[in-house]
């Protein structure tokens, strides 16, 4: 046992996350209080917690930050650092002491030094309503949607210290809720819910440029920008200008031209879409009208599902679908892609399902419970 702690303790010293498989890092929203589950009508805490797990073994909790977190909007409002040296996590709400909630553009800055113990390095303010969240891949800048006062808030990043920098302020009540930058660090991209636009943005130092708009839908939510830039993954709550309107809809847009090249219909309320490390697949969570609270109606009848994708060039190819909870936010991948955690807010858990390339098989005996509502998940290939 000794020597097996003192090795724990050397592989900690010398690289905190190799001593780990995967890592995941899941926020947790505790202002989400709801009448009907059956619960205390208290708020609990909020939370990033950082979650060891591979494709073979149990995923398990390891650290914990009480830290203010959301499960409103797309489960955007995490970044962390390739190096997991460092996570960005967003806040558009606060809470007082009659459990009120209040906007708020908060953005915190936690060291990973040891992700057993995460620590809170800087707390910063981006536009109000701060929810996404995306840092470029030398970790040397991030953007942050204001959903309040329709923002987009570029920081620099220098020694896991953000310093504010230029901020694009966008039409009335066109609600950003999800930012994305593409691989060259220098180009990025907007979701505005409100008005079913995406701008395109150009990041110059530490000013930020708007450059053009191009219409992607009813309603987009959150999105994935494919490993080489050129290809948009957008979830339209409102559905596709192909699909049929009212229907939930990821689709697939050509960076080049922004024109859609693909479209799904997936169900109701698409959360999260997530690629695989390699780019091969996309998992998309979908809400599906499933329960909000344990007690309604439905909650025994209607689930969310997890629906895979395999995109060639242009198109998506459906590959299958998957049960999965209620009221269900966000998914990450294991480094080798052969297995996927999924946030359920409803059930306060995090479960477990195996990907063989065809099918989706859950592992319930390996589901995480939380304390407070699970709403946004992240590894540091979650956004490429």
């Amino acid at each position: 046992m000794a020597l097996r702690t003192v090795l724990l303790a050397t592989a900690l010293a010398l690289s905190p996350v190799a001593a780990f498989a995967d890592l995941a890092i899941s926020g947790q929203d505790g202002k989400q209080v709801r009448a009907g589950d059956g619960l205390p009508m208290k708020p609990t805490p909020d939370s990033v917690a950082t979650i060891a797990f591979s494709s073979s073994d149990t995923p398990k909790v390891i650290g914990m930050l009480e830290v203010c977190s959301t499960q409103m909007g797309p489960p955007s409002a995490l970044a962390v650092a390739p190096d997991y040296s460092f996570v960005l996590a967003t806040c558009p709400q606060t809470i007082d002491d009659a459990n009120k909630t209040h906007p708020t553009d908060t953005v915190s800055v936690i060291g990973l030094d040891d992700p057993t113990h995460p620590k809170l390095l800087q707390t910063v303010h981006a536009g109000m309503g701060a929810t996404g969240v995306y840092m470029n891949r030398k970790a040397t800048a991030a953007l942050v949607t204001g959903v309040g006062d329709d923002t987009i808030t570029l920081f620099t990043i220098k020694d896991r210290q953000l310093t504010r920098g230029g901020q694009v302020k966008l039409e009335a009540k066109t609600e950003p809720r999800d930012v994305l930058i593409a691989s060259d660090g220098k180009t990025a991209y907007a979701l505005r819910f409100g008005d079913g636009k995406v701008t395109k943005l150009a990041i110059k130092g530490d000013q930020l440029v708007r450059v053009a708009d191009f219409a992607v839908g009813t309603q987009p939510d959150g999105g994935s920008i494919s490993a080489d830039g050129r290809y948009l993954f957008v979830n339209d709550f409102g559905g596709a200008p192909t699909t049929a309107k009212g229907n939930g809809a990821t689709v697939l847009i050509d960076t080049r031209t922004g024109k859609i090249t693909d479209a799904a219909e997936v169900g109701a309320l698409p959360e999260d879409v997530v690629q695989s490390p390699d780019g091969k697949y996309a998992a998309v969570v979908v809400g599906n009208g499933s329960a909000t609270v344990r007690n309604a109606a439905n909650y025994n009848s209607v689930f969310g599902k997890l629906v895979i994708f395999q995109r060639q060039g242009g198109k998506l190819i459906h590959v299958t679908d998957g049960q999965i909870g209620h009221a269900c936010q966000g998914v990450v991948w294991s480094d080798d892609g052969k297995r996927l955690l999924v946030q359920c807010s409803v059930e306060r858990d995090i479960k477990v399902l195996d990907f063989d390339g065809k099918t989706l098989t859950e592992r319930p005996e390996a589901a995480i419970k939380m304390v407070s509502r699970p709403g946004v998940m992240i590894t540091s290939k979650s956004r490429p």
